[in-house]
């Protein structure tokens, strides 16, 4: 909820037509005035068949160590992506934030590792 709330903060601050990397850096701004550690542009390996391959998969931030979030403009691929970051790394659960909705609860989404649910 503290992530969602976050994210509104700065979405009716600044509008849906904010460049997306300042939409970064205000909500990192938010993050932290609301108390949650977090890393930015956290990378996660890739792991096909228990082999860490030489590539990354990466995520716009890691929320308290558990939760990668992906900010983008358009939909696309965006819930692809961090379906198979989460797949790949066991993680149950991600968030992709479409920032160009005129309202944020329309372009924010919870992901689901497909393999992993979270009782």
């Amino acid at each position: 909820m503290q992530v969602y709330e976050a994210a509104r903060e700065v979405h009716e601050q600044c509008g849906n037509g904010i460049p997306i990397n300042v939409f970064k850096s205000c909500f990192a701004h938010e993050l932290r005035i609301k108390g949650l550690r977090f890393r930015l542009n956290a990378a996660f390996p890739v792991v096909y068949k228990n082999m860490k391959l030489d590539h990354t998969l990466n995520a716009d931030f890691l929320i308290e160590d558990i939760l990668p979030l992906n900010l983008n403009k358009k939909e696309e691929d965006a819930a692809e992506a961090m379906s198979s970051l989460l797949r790949m790394n066991e993680i149950p659960m991600g968030l992709v934030i479409e920032i160009n909705k005129t309202q944020l609860v329309d372009g924010f989404k919870k992901i689901q590792n497909p393999i992993k649910r979270i009782l």
